[in-house]
Parts: C-alpha cells; sequence; structure tokens
C-alpha cells in the first residue's frame, strides 16, 4: 500500500540537504559512489546508535528534515537519495529491492557506519529495511516503520472490489512522472505477488510502528476509504506482533507522511526504540556475564570437591568481582544456590563474598548466616544475625526485616543449644 504519497511527496521535495539546520551541521553531504554510480548521502551527530532512514516512494533525503535533525543530537544519523531522487542520478534500468538494499550496504561500508543500527523506514521504505534488518540481523537494534507498505494487502483488497482498486492503480500511474514509472513497476510487481522476496526471519528487536488511520469517507481512492484503513490497522498490528519489545502508535491527525505532518511522533518513536535497545543491551551483557559467572562457580564446586577450599574461596570472589552483578543480584544467586541447587559450601562462599564486598549490609549479614546455619555453624550463623540485627537498627531496616533477623538469631541459639 503507498497510500498515495506522491499527493504530498512531489510538493515536498527539495534538493537541498536535510541536515544543514543551525542546530547540527552535517559532518558530511556529498555524493557516495556505488557500482560506479553516485548516490547523494549526509551523515551527521554523534551517539552509540547510527540511526539511517530510507524514504518511500517518490522520496528523496529530504523527506527527513524535520525529523533527522533532532535525532542527530543524540545519535549519528544517515540520510541518502536513492537513484532517480534528489541529486542522485537515475540509472538505465530501475532497481529492484534487493538491489537497492545492497547498495544500502554500500553506502554503509563507505561511510564506515558499523552500528548498532536504528533502521527508519516510510513506505516503500518500510519494505527495504525489513529486507536488510532480514539480512543483516548482527547490525540490527532496532526498527521504526512510518506508516508502511504492506505487500498483502492488495491481495485482500482484489477480493472485496477488485473493480475500485484496479481503478487506484490507474489514477495512481497516470499522476507519477515518467521519470519514476520504472520504480512504481518494481513496487507494484511486489503488491501483485502479495509477498516480498524470500529473506530470512526478521531479528526480534525493538520496534515502533506508526500507523495513520486517517480516512476519508467517499474518497476518490479505495484505499483512504475508512473499511480499508481498518484493514490495514489491523494488519500492521498482526505485523507488530511478532516483535517482542516495541509499539504501535496509531494517528488520525496525519496522512501518510507522517515524518512531515506530525515529526515529533517519528522522534518520539525512534527515542523509544533506542532506549529499549540499550537496556535489551544491558539485559544481554548481565545473562552473558552470569552465564559466564556460573561457569566459573563449576570450577569453584570441581575445588570444593578436591578439599581446596582456600582455592575455591579466592576463585569465587574473583569471578563475583568480575561479574559486575549487583549485592542484590550476588545475593539472589547465593539464595538460590542454598535453597534451589541445594550447593550449600558453594552458596556460603557467594555470600561469604557478599558480606566482605558489602560490609554495611544487613541483608548479605542476615543471608550469610542462613548458609552458615544451614552448613551447621551455629555459632558463626549466631554471630552474623546478631550483626544483621545492628546493622538493621543502624540502617532503618523495615520492622518486617528486623522481625526475620531476630527469628533468625534465635534460630541459630536453639542450635547452639541442642545436642
Amino acid at each position: 500500500m503507498l497510500s498515495f504519497a506522491w499527493k504530498w511527496t512531489l510538493a515536498g521535495l527539495l534538493s537541498a540537504a536535510v541536515l544543514t539546520t543551525p542546530a547540527v551541521a552535517a559532518d558530511f553531504d556529498g555524493m557516495v559512489s556505488v557500482g560506479g554510480h553516485p548516490l547523494h548521502v549526509a551523515q551527521a551527530g554523534a551517539g552509540s546508535y547510527t540511526v539511517v532512514f530510507e524514504a518511500g516512494f517518490a522520496s528523496d533525503l529530504s523527506v527527513w528534515r524535520k525529523v533527522a535533525p533532532e535525532v542527530a543530537k543524540n545519535a549519528v544519523v544517515l540520510v541518502y537519495s536513492r537513484a532517480g531522487y534528489g541529486k542522485s542520478p537515475a540509472r538505465p534500468q530501475p532497481l529492484g529491492l534487493e538491489q537497492s538494499v545492497a547498495e544500502l550496504a554500500d553506502v554503509l561500508r563507505q561511510r564506515k557506519v558499523e552500528g548498532p543500527l536504528i533502521l527508519v523506514g516510510h513506505s516503500y521504505g518500510g519494505f527495504l529495511i525489513r529486507y536488510f534488518a532480514a539480512t543483516h540481523p548482527q547490525r540490527v537494534a532496532g526498527l521504526v516503520l512510518v506508516d508502511p507498505a504492506d505487500e498483502g494487502l492488495e491481495s485482500i483488497l482484489k477480493h472485496i472490489d477488485p473493480a475500485r482498486l484496479r481503478q487506484d492503480q490507474r489514477m495512481l500511474a497516470a499522476s507519477i512522472p515518467a521519470k519514476w514509472q520504472g520504480e512504481l513497476q518494481t513496487i507494484q510487481a511486489l503488491l501483485d505477488a502479495g509477498q516480498l522476496p524470500a529473506m530470512p526471519a526478521l531479528p526480534d528487536v525493538p520496534a515502533v510502528l506508526l500507523t495513520s488511520v486517517q480516512a476519508r469517507a467517499g474518497s476518490d481512492f479505495f484505499q483512504e476509504t475508512p473499511a480499508v484503513i481498518k484493514i490495514k490497522r489491523e494488519r500492521h498490528a498482526a505485523f507488530l506482533s511478532q516483535f517482542s519489545s516495541g509499539a504501535h502508535v496509531f494517528t488520525p491527525n496525519s496522512g501518510h507522511g507522517i515524518q512531515m505532518q506530525e515529526p515529533d511522533l517519528v522522534i518520539a518513536a525512534i527515542g523509544q526504540v533506542m532506549t529499549l535497545a540499550t537496556q535489551g543491551a544491558a539485559r544481554a551483557a548481565k545473562a552473558q556475564a552470569k552465564k559466564k559467572l556460573m561457569g566459573e562457580l563449576e570450577h569453584s564446586t570441581a575445588m570444593l570437591g578436591k578439599q581446596q577450599n582456600d582455592a575455591a574461596m579466592d576463585h569465587t570472589a574473583a569471578a563475583l568481582r568480575d561479574s559486575a552483578l549487583s549485592e542484590a543480584e550476588i545475593n539472589a544467586l547465593g539464595f538460590d544456590l542454598l535453597t534451589k541447587a541445594k550447593q550449600t559450601a558453594l552458596a556460603t562462599l557467594v555470600l561469604a563474598y557478599n558480606v566482605r564486598a558489602y560490609a554495611q549490609s544487613d541483608n548479605a549479614a542476615d543471608s550469610y548466616g542462613e548458609a552458615l546455619l544451614a552448613g551447621a555453624r551455629p555459632a558463626e550463623a549466631q554471630r552474623q544475625f546478631a550483626r544483621a540485627l545492628a546493622l538493621g537498627q543502624a540502617n532503618g531496616a523495615r520492622e518486617q526485616a528486623m522481625a526475620g533477623y531476630r527469628q533468625h538469631l534465635s534460630q541459630a541459639e536453639q542450635a547452639l543449644k541442642s545436642p
């Protein structure tokens, strides 16, 4: 679905670069040779992510002029014009989807963009970023789809009102300049097929999809009527459901060109994806660190089995220190080892480290005391529980926690009295 972007796009195309605002000056604004053919590219900003913008049909890089400068305050941004748009000369033959994606990859290589990438695609650009993400999954950290084209929509509309769909297609083709007819035919072939070229599954990265639900009852165009807009909305939601993290944003205030009419929505979507990607990367790094830690703790267990207690203690301490886990995370790990895995000796080493590393923590002292008590060391446990009570009082611990410390102290005292 192209949603007849040409009605606003043709009037909005500019030959000037998109990143020449006072707030953000372009670091690069010029031509990049791809396969011997020049493409106009602009690049600016700094940050952990590179946000790559892919325009829709009949659009050059200038359609991002209300979005890219703001995004460049927090990230690297790269915008470009595909062959035949803006300053990028047309080719003898129109490019297919796979060729266009290959040229984008070449642009990124030449501009030394190594990622992670946030891909932003409008309309037909949605097809392009999906294909890039599926074929370069390790490079992509997130997706923003701005009223993206839907390869399967026209197949559905053929069964609802084929005559009106054909009328839409004829009216669109009649209104497009000859220089863009080739790409229009390329896109129409995808819509007629009802599917994109074969490609791997999309990576499960944070994704935000913005859908225009602006409809016009009685419109000359079938695809702008309320009934079709409803189908489009439902299909966009179904597409987004494949991603574990993200959001679906609906707007009745913009037509197809959300980035021009409500640029703040696109800016916010990019910011949300960057935040989610950062949080996901942090979780992945922590999971990797914990996986490595568990491997090191297996070595500690082997040392304990060989009665190499001091070596096991030192190895455990070094592994926990290198893991950068917090006090609460180490405490939870130790408690799981104690109560679920029933590895009392290893749990004792983990919780002993926590007491040393966080000497003022009443919770760490109490947990260590529980491990000592489980290991039949009631005298040492008693001292840790008494210490937990003293620290808890000094730290202003909740009464519920203090009651637990007192109960544990009583259990240790009872154990000392037992024969």
